[in-house]
């Protein structure tokens, strides 16, 4: 199917790709060339500044690196990293673990180390644990109390 070619698009075919209409992208190549055709007086401007531009660019010469500067780029790209796993690598986590055990030693001292309840006060085992693990002197805060 052929599509519509408006004159906007044709300048724009003409401005990317030349003067030429067989260089156009094939699926708007017909149209372009059937308006051409219909109106060459209304794309003269434009195909002239095309034309000159072509014969500009076809007058430069080709360059062509040479082989051993491919080679040298090719070699100097980044290579892709290959998985190394290293022992360390595969052990566990250590902050986790460090944490864990830190917990499990601090809970083990505290608990070996807590003061009784001594048997002449009212005061409950939880808060001699609380003022044992603050730092308070049991004795201060019972004449104090008192």
């Amino acid at each position: 199917m052929t599509q519509k070619m408006t004159d906007a698009r044709l300048i724009e075919l003409i401005d990317a790709w030349g003067a030429d209409a067989n260089a156009y992208p094939v699926s708007e190549r017909a149209a372009a060339k059937a308006l051409l055709a219909a109106a060459p007086d209304r794309f003269s401007a434009e195909l002239r500044a095309a034309r000159d531009m072509d014969t500009l660019l076809g007058g430069m010469p080709e360059v062509m690196p040479s082989a051993a500067l491919t080679a040298a780029l090719i070699d100097s790209a980044p290579r892709a990293r290959t998985e190394r796993r290293s022992w360390f690598a595969t052990m566990p986590r250590w902050p986790a673990v460090g944490a864990l055990a830190s917990l499990a030693i601090g809970l083990a001292i505290g608990l070996g180390t807590a003061q009784t309840e001594p048997a002449n006060t009212n005061e409950d085992a939880v808060d001699t644990l609380i003022y044992a693990a603050l730092g308070f002197d049991t004795t201060y805060t019972l004449e104090a109390a008192q």
